[in-house]
């Protein structure tokens, strides 16, 4: 009982939060994938002009909040955020991939990979083609 009252209460829900690093961890992999994205010739065209302070910030809420944790975001819709852009599909998969590659230099679970993969998937056809 005592060892309980030490723990800190987790939010309802944020199993993958917690697996993902927290926010910590979250951050982690964010900058990594930015980084990443903005050094490979196939899609650093995309990022040239981005505000990389705020991009990061408005993933790693993004990400914090589908993951169960404590933030909340804020931030514009994917079509309007990628408005303009006309992300192709094999674009996108190209992020994936560097995404999965921040998450996997970050030390993040392969399952734990799958489970926000899963939760971003939806969005795809809200960031291709707009």
């Amino acid at each position: 009982m005592l060892l309980s009252a030490c723990t800190a209460p987790g939010h309802k829900g944020d199993a993958l939060f917690q697996d993902l690093g927290g926010k910590e961890g979250i951050a982690r992999f964010v900058s990594a994938a930015v980084s990443l994205s903005h050094n490979d010739p196939r899609i650093a065209f995309l990022f040239e002009d981005a505000d990389d302070a705020n991009l990061t910030a408005q993933l790693e809420d993004q990400i914090c909040a589908l993951s169960g944790g404590p933030c909340e975001y804020e931030g514009q819709d994917m079509v309007e955020a990628h408005s303009g852009m006309e992300i192709t599909e094999a674009e996108f998969d190209i992020f994936v991939e560097l995404v999965l590659d921040a998450m996997e230099q970050s030390g993040i679970s392969h399952s734990a990979r799958n489970r926000l993969l899963a939760l971003l998937a939806p969005m795809r056809e809200d960031v291709i083609h707009q």
